[in-house]
């Protein structure tokens, strides 16, 4: 399998040609700052290796915490003694150190600006104490000058990493510095195998076999391809080149990014259109059905009205005939009424004159019942009055025996149509009145008239 290298100077590529036939190892990575830029332990986590992080930047700490999740990250300092120090810190820089004088060299020599603060801080041999027995295959310290009190706190008898890799130079400068420390790793059973510019290569006497790893420097039979993460001028072109591809990524990732913005806040828009169409389609269609049952509502409606007017023009016409009836009836009753108007004045007009005639005869009579004349004849009257009941009687006595069998015939006076007849022509004690020969004859004209008015209506 072909090894990405993400180490600023091939340190994984030295270590991978040792210990490539390791499946699945242990290493301890201490100042091991990004988890990808310049990171020796890049390589060997992406083949299934796993480690201890130590790294007292808290920005760092984080970084590898997030991108190694699996992994075990101490946020601490190392040093000869347990306790707490100021660490300089030089933001996005991997120069972040516990010595002074270094942080000052940095801020003059390239106006790096610095910050202090505090941190804890173990020895190495207190933070790996919870390994045990656990083989660890490679150490790596980077602490930027601190290297020497770091190696003061191990213990070589307890934890022996097959491979101990450790910085040799001034911070930022070719110029070694390990003497106060090689001794530490020699007089521990450790053999000095190479030095790569940066970095000297120990291996362990029990592992001296892969001493032989470390006879050449990285070459192509290492079969190693750049990650174009490292700082170094290695991969400065790697790096710019992957820069600018980053930056028209980033371009076109912002591009997208707007277009998909755009695109979503159209497809809300027509989202939100089709829910506000979807609910007028629901409304048009819940209208359309009231509407539908009102047509249908009306449809019926209109064939009873129909039905309705055809019966109603049926009986406008039987209307019209009983009108046209009614309007003869009514000229005839008209007419009638006039009729009667003209009797009803003729009549009035006849009482009036009848009223003024009675009114005359009534004088005439007070005249004719006061006159001597009618006092003189009243014996004559009532004697004529007499002779008028028997000649009455006489006649239907007469008429009695010619309708009646002889046998069956009775006395004249005891037959009911006799005392009816004899109470016909009886009549009260004289009243005074007087024989109408003695009246004149326009009295007695009128006297006959007021007579047969007074029959017609007893009849």
């Amino acid at each position: 399998m072909s090894l990405v290298s993400y180490a600023q100077n091939f340190e994984d590529v030295m270590l991978w040609r040792a210990l490539k036939h390791i499946e699945k190892g242990f290493y301890v990575d201490v100042g091991a700052q990004h988890p990808v830029v310049d990171s020796v332990s890049k390589a060997f986590y992406e083949h299934g290796w796993r480690g201890i992080h130590i790294e007292p930047v808290p920005q760092y700490a984080e970084l590898l915490r997030k991108d190694r999740p699996d992994e075990t990250v101490l946020q601490v300092a190392l040093a000869d003694i347990d306790g707490t120090l100021e660490l300089n810190v030089i933001p996005d820089t991997g120069l972040s150190t516990c010595d002074d004088a270094y942080a000052q060299l940095h801020q003059l020599a390239r106006n790096y600006e610095h910050h202090r603060i505090q941190v804890p801080v173990l020895t190495l041999k207190s933070a790996l104490r919870s390994l045990g027995d656990k083989e660890v295959h490679w150490l790596k310290i980077d602490v930027e000058g601190f290297e020497e009190k770091v190696l003061k706190g191990w213990d070589s008898r307890t934890v022996r990493p097959w491979i101990m890799v450790v910085e040799a130079t001034i911070p930022g400068s070719p110029e070694t510095n390990y003497a106060s420390w090689d001794p530490i790793l020699t007089s521990a059973n450790y053999q000095f195998v190479y030095f790569d510019g940066l970095n000297r290569f120990y291996v362990s006497n029990e592992h001296a076999e892969l001493a032989g790893a470390f006879s050449c420097p990285p070459n192509v039979f290492d079969g190693v391809r750049l990650s174009g993460f490292a700082s170094s001028e290695f991969c400065r072109g790697l790096i710019t080149s992957h820069q600018t591809s980053e930056k028209q990524l980033v371009a076109q990732i912002e591009n997208l990014t707007t277009d998909l913005s755009t695109a979503n806040a159209q497809n809300a828009s027509a989202r939100e259109r089709e829910s506000q169409l979807e609910v007028r389609a629901q409304w048009l269609q819940s209208e359309w059905d009231t509407t539908k049952q009102q047509v249908e509502a009306l449809s019926q409606r209109t064939g009873r009205l129909e039905g309705d007017l055809e019966s109603e023009r049926r009986h406008k016409v039987l209307l019209n005939a009983e009108l046209q009836g009614a309007r003869g009836h009514t000229r005839r009753l008209q007419a009638h009424v006039e009729w009667l108007q003209r009797e009803w004045d003729a009549a009035k007009a006849k009482i009036n004159e009848l009223n003024e005639s009675s009114h005359q005869v009534g004088q005439e009579l007070e005249s004719v019942y006061a006159s001597k004349s009618w006092r003189i004849t009243w014996p004559l009257r009532k004697t004529m009055q007499g002779a008028k009941r028997v000649l009455a009687w006489l006649m239907v006595t007469l008429q009695w025996v010619l309708r009646v069998p002889t046998h069956m015939r009775k006395a004249p006076f005891e037959s009911s149509s006799y005392q009816e007849d004899v109470v016909e022509i009886e009549h009260p004690e004289d009243t005074g009145e007087k024989s109408i020969s003695d009246l004149s004859p326009h009295a007695a004209h009128i006297y006959a008239d007021l007579k047969k008015a007074i029959d017609t209506r007893k009849s």
